[in-house]
């Protein structure tokens, strides 16, 4: 991996990561109206790092895609768990339901899909 690309991995996590706060405080917000946002988190941390990274690739969406999966568990349990620690509130995982799940979820899949490559090299078809 050449400097340049390391440089764009460094500069994606590391928007990411604020990408991931903006969106847990957009969902502290939308839960103080009522509202449930798991895919908040998710998505933002994909959006800012696929704004800072231009050039998508499969490690760049890999990394992106676990953030997104991270900022979605680390938001669940800070907004929404009575757990006194993280590894608590994974050790225990009947406290939320199955919509948790698919929210935090998409909010992975998000982030991945942002990322990802655009050109997959699929030959076109020509007449």
């Amino acid at each position: 991996m050449n400097s340049i690309r390391l440089k764009q991995l460094i500069t994606g996590v590391f928007a990411g990561v604020v990408g991931g706060i903006i969106g847990g405080l957009f969902c502290k917000i939308i839960s103080s109206y009522g509202y449930y946002s798991g895919i908040m988190p998710g998505a933002a941390v994909g959006l800012a790092f696929s704004t800072v990274c231009r050039s998508g690739g499969w490690l760049y969406a890999g990394v992106s895609g676990l953030m997104g999966l991270v900022a979605g568990l680390l938001v669940q349990w800070m907004v929404y768990s009575n757990s006194p620690t993280f590894f608590e509130f994974l050790i225990d995982p009947p406290t939320f339901g199955w919509l948790e799940w698919v929210s935090i979820g998409c909010g992975a899949v998000i982030a991945f899909f942002l990322v990802r490559p655009r050109d997959l090299g699929v030959p076109t078809v020509s007449r």
